[in-house]
């Protein structure tokens, strides 16, 4: 192999996280400062919404506290004391959210004194205030836990915390409108877990899928080459089993003819022809049988797409005499198919689909027709191409495919024809 083609040696190749390596990206250095910069407030948004909704529920806490026209008369008057204690809690829940979206998995041993912590500061804050609004930042530390992997019973607590509090507050200083208050937020949190909960789910089968998607195309890729690879040596060792010998003999008759009595070549001329022959006969039989084997088994991968749907019946006909032999015919017609469900399923309210893959005159044949009109009662309408129908003409482009598309009063219906040009692509 030539050492320029090599790889270097301690090479080491880094990507973005979630994305491949882009030459356009890593030459426009013009506009890579603002597009990180969007991609890292993309990935921190939900911690600068929590710091944005801190900054509120602190401006108007302290504004309502502070201002004597409109303190409450059930809070106390500000001092030096209590001024210093609210503004250092408010800070260190600052710094409990700081820790949980950068720091949490550098530091995971210091996650329990901190939740502590700052559920002990959350009560202060809940008692002294009697509730209000401060129980907003409760709210967001509540959605925060989903994603230290806490259980529903451990977290049941604190979603009854301003309940619980206000049964003490109500209890102790007469106080009524707290236990408004106190269910109020109650159900406030019991929302935001339910929500929570189900952001993060959704968030692990994102992260899960998309893994599994990394892998499947690594695979694909790797069973590609082995397959390349040991087809290549298979035919190695065809062309050595069945030419190797024939060739052999063919050589050797000739050297004999070549240094033979004039009226003995005729004989080994005649052997020489006979194993000609033979070699061709060999040498066709190898190349139908290479044909034979290319054959893809379209049908099954059509019924294995079609094959659970929901809300969607789906009739696939295929034609058993129709063969197909290239690769790339296959995948636009499988890729066309697929389209179209996809499109059945989103933008139409047909429930049925019929799928037909046949072979006529001209070749191949494909048509779909759904029954999303007749279902809705609407009336057909001029159909304008868009771009999963674009996607389909262009695949069928290299075989002069011809694409016919047409919304009539069954539904939305599909037709695709291919040309009989070469007998390599069937």
């Amino acid at each position: 192999m030539d050492q320029n083609n090599q790889p270097a040696k301690n090479q080491t190749l880094s990507y973005p996280r979630g994305k491949q390596a882009s030459g356009k990206q890593a030459g426009d250095k013009k506009n890579s400062p603002l597009r990180h910069f969007f991609s890292r407030v993309k990935e921190h948004y939900e911690f600068l919404l929590a710091l944005l909704t801190w900054d509120f529920v602190g401006f108007y806490t302290f504004e309502t506290w502070i201002a004597p026209e409109i303190r409450p008369d059930y809070l106390p008057e500000p001092n030096l004391t209590n001024l210093i204690l609210v503004c250092g809690a408010f800070f260190l829940f600052l710094l409990y959210l700081i820790y949980t979206e950068f720091f949490r998995q550098r530091w995971p041993k210091l996650a329990t004194p901190i939740l502590i912590g700052t559920l002990l500061i959350l009560c202060g804050l809940l008692l002294f205030f009697h509730i209000g609004l401060v129980a907003i930042l409760l709210i967001i530390y509540l959605v925060k836990l989903v994603d230290y992997g806490l259980k529903p019973m451990q977290i049941l607590p604190v979603i009854l915390l301003p309940v619980l509090i206000a049964l003490f507050d109500a209890g102790a200083n007469g106080q009524s409108h707290v236990l408004i208050n106190g269910l109020a937020f109650t159900l406030y949190n019991t929302f935001a877990y339910m929500f929570a909960i189900r952001l993060h789910s959704e968030r692990e089968a994102r992260a899960q899928s998309a893994n599994l998607l990394r892998e499947l195309k690594a695979t694909q890729t790797l069973l590609h080459d082995t397959a390349a690879r040991d087809e290549r040596l298979r035919i190695a060792r065809d062309l050595h089993d069945t030419l190797g010998h024939h060739l052999t003999g063919l050589s050797i008759q000739l050297e004999v003819a070549n240094h033979c009595k004039a009226e003995q070549a005729p004989e080994h001329i005649a052997k020489a022809q006979q194993i000609t022959r033979l070699l061709l006969s060999d040498v066709r039989s190898s190349v139908s049988t290479l044909r034979e084997q290319r054959k893809i088994d379209l049908a099954t991968a059509l019924t294995t797409l079609c094959s659970n749907l929901p809300k969607l019946e789906v009739k696939l006909e295929t034609d058993p005499d129709l063969t197909i032999c290239n690769a790339q015919l296959a995948g636009a017609l499988f890729h066309a198919v697929q389209e179209a469900l996809t499109n059945c399923m989103k933008h139409s309210q047909a429930d049925q689909i019929r799928i037909s893959l046949k072979k006529d005159d001209c070749g191949p044949c494909l048509t779909i027709q759904d029954n999303g009109n007749q279902k809705a009662r609407i009336p057909a309408q001029p159909h304008q191409a868009g771009n999963g129908l674009t996607g389909m003409a262009e695949r069928l482009a290299p075989f002069d495919g011809k694409l016919e598309a047409d919304n009539n009063e069954q539904g939305f219906a599909i037709r695709i024809t291919i040309p009989f040009v070469e007998t390599d692509v069937f």
